[in-house]
């Protein structure tokens, strides 16, 4: 099982569609540096309104940023599962006396390492141009870009499950487009506690049992708001409903499900892979 995930890391590593999608995100770093350098030479805000722009701003940001993280590890978990299968390479390896399940396990550790790792440094890159060029942070940004990481993680392991049966093509889309929709439902969850309709909030709260990728990243943007900002805008509902301002931490039992979830998807795609023709 290491040796797979030790190929998987150096095939993963030398294909061009994750260096696009690395230089891409790297991009979206240095873009990031460009807008709050530029902002905070251009405002005129001081105190409380300052901070409130740069995190705003912020959360913005790594909502982008989060997508970029989450097509890389999209696009590099069905190249290097439904890639290998169609191509006949895992045939091959698994005509050795290799459990489909070890070869699976291997997969997703070398991927973890490569789409974990990216994130964990690309997302550190990016709050610390932040922090470099308008002298603002974050209050917690270790457990914002563990979470960061861990919906990357999450939404590779569904790839993966999804890649054991269909097309690297199919899956990829269809996880991406899960990935989108669990966005929208998040964002549904939220006018529904706005606006006090049950039927939308339970529509979220769907959302969140079925993939919960977007409840990972909710939790991420409450430890990327400052508190001091937090405890002013408690008091004004309308922005109860804003994507860009999460008022509480998610619950325990929301990130404990996430971990659940995952573990539920990966044996699938290994039951998968056990009942495909190889």
């Amino acid at each position: 099982m290491l040796e797979i995930c030790r190929l998987t890391i150096i095939e993963s590593l030398r294909r061009r569609l994750t260096l696009a999608l690395f230089a891409t995100t790297l991009l979206l770093v240095a873009f990031t540096g460009w807008a709050f350098a530029e902002i905070s030479r251009l405002t005129s805000l001081q105190g409380v309104e300052r901070v409130a722009q740069f995190s705003v701003l912020l959360v913005f940001l790594m909502l982008l940023f989060t997508g970029m993280i989450a097509l890389t590890a999209v696009f590099t978990a069905a190249a290097a599962v439904a890639g290998e299968l169609e191509s006949g390479v895992a045939a091959a390896i698994l005509a050795r006396p290799l459990r489909r399940g070890a070869y699976l396990c291997g997969k997703w550790l070398g991927l973890a390492v490569v789409v974990g790792g990216f994130a964990l440094i690309a997302g550190s890159g990016e709050l610390f141009v932040v922090s470099h060029v308008a002298a603002y942070a974050p209050p917690e940004p270790v457990a914002a870009l563990a979470l960061i990481t861990a919906q990357a993680l999450l939404l590779m392991t569904l790839t993966m499950a999804l890649a054991t049966r269909l097309s690297a093509v199919t899956s990829a889309i269809v996880a991406t487009v899960g990935f989108f929709l669990a966005w929208m439902l998040g964002t549904i969850d939220l006018m529904g506690v706005a606006l006090k309709y049950p039927s939308l909030m339970t529509v979220g709260e769907v959302g969140k049992i079925l993939l919960p990728t977007n409840a990972l990243w909710q939790a991420a943007e409450y430890y990327l708001e400052p508190r001091a900002l937090l405890s002013l805008v408690q008091g004004f509902g309308a922005l109860s409903g804003d994507p860009f301002v999460a008022l509480g931490p998610q619950p325990p039992a929301v990130l404990v499900w996430a971990a659940i979830w995952g573990v539920i998807v990966l044996g699938l795609g290994i039951w998968g892979l056990g009942r495909r023709q190889i």
